[in-house]
């Protein structure tokens, strides 16, 4: 936020590339592999039960807010559970990052050879390291498991309506973004010029034969460096290719077909997932660039109030 606000520079034709490390699904993605993402859901927004004490069918402890069981969408929203970016940027993003060659190391491969077996037979956790599309979980809990990852799964299907895929588990993805949509909201950046990067350094769930606990602090995966290697190996092929063909194609920016933003239509149109607009597919209007932030985080808070609850 401090950089965004900084009058030093104007970043209203600046292309942001978020990157970093991240937990892999095994089932749509492998240690080093990168992906770039369509949204960025916050699955730990919800209530919790303890697991211990559940109802023996009941698949999770994580319930959404308002409701009574799993698998529920929300009733109760907050406005940073869903954020979704420009899917044509992020299909050109795609064609130019794969033209990199991502690295592969002894370490990561000896540990992805584990899940040869069990419910993994057809899962991408074996292969070597690629470029993929696939979308973001995140939670200020670094979790580990089969059964949150299951639950987080889910969750992310559930709430972008069936059409995300949770390949990545991260931290920071909806507080950043929450960040570019006021800004937006004020014109001081372009909300349709956002990439969304992410390399797997560990697997979330572990293979057969290894307990949670085994998979999360008694295994080495060796996977840090090689993501890390990896989230520049396809990121600097996106950098040169908006720089090569800024004139031609992306100083005016590529317009995007899909909705773009968070839950709550904050800066126009009709969100493809959730309850719709709650402005009427209107942006949420600017007091200007120069306006001071807690005034503008009060009339926010004003208009949509602390949380906004929807039947």
């Amino acid at each position: 936020m401090a950089l965004i606000l900084s009058n030093r520079f104007d970043f209203r034709q600046t292309y942001f590339l978020f990157a970093g490390i991240a937990g892999a699904n095994p089932h749509h993605a492998t240690i080093g592999s990168v992906a770039i993402a369509r949204y960025a859901v916050q699955v730990a927004l919800q209530y919790e039960i303890d697991p211990r004490s559940l109802p023996q069918d009941w698949p999770t402890g994580y319930i959404s807010y308002g409701r009574d069981y799993p698998l529920q969408y929300p009733s109760v929203i907050y406005g940073t559970e869903v954020f979704e970016v420009n899917d044509n940027l992020r299909q050109a993003a795609f064609a130019l990052a794969s033209k990199s060659r991502l690295s592969d190391q002894n370490g990561p491969r000896e540990y992805r050879s584990k899940y040869s077996g069990g419910g993994y037979r057809d899962a991408v956790a074996t292969r070597a390291p690629s470029v993929v599309r696939c979308d973001i979980a995140t939670s200020d809990v670094y979790y580990s498991g089969t059964k949150l990852a299951v639950a987080f799964e889910n969750t992310t299907e559930l709430w972008t309506n069936g059409s995300g895929i949770y390949c990545m588990s991260a931290q920071e993805e909806n507080a950043t973004l929450e960040v570019m949509v006021r800004a937006a909201i004020e014109g001081v950046v372009d909300f349709a010029r956002i990439i969304l990067l992410r390399s797997g350094s560990n697997f979330d769930r572990p293979p057969p034969g290894l307990s949670d606990w085994e998979h999360l602090r008694r295994t080495d995966q060796n996977g840090f460096l090689l993501s890390i290697e990896n989230l520049y190996n396809a990121g600097i092929e996106i950098v040169r290719g908006i720089v090569s063909d800024w004139n031609c194609t992306y100083e005016r920016g590529i317009e995007p077909k899909n909705y773009i933003g968070d839950i709550f239509g904050s800066l126009g149109g009709n969100p493809d997932f959730g309850f719709g607009s709650i402005t009427a597919g209107k942006k949420v209007k600017s007091r200007g660039q120069d306006a001071d932030l807690a005034f503008l985080e009060m009339e926010r808070r004003e208009r949509f109030g602390l949380r906004a609850v929807l039947k």
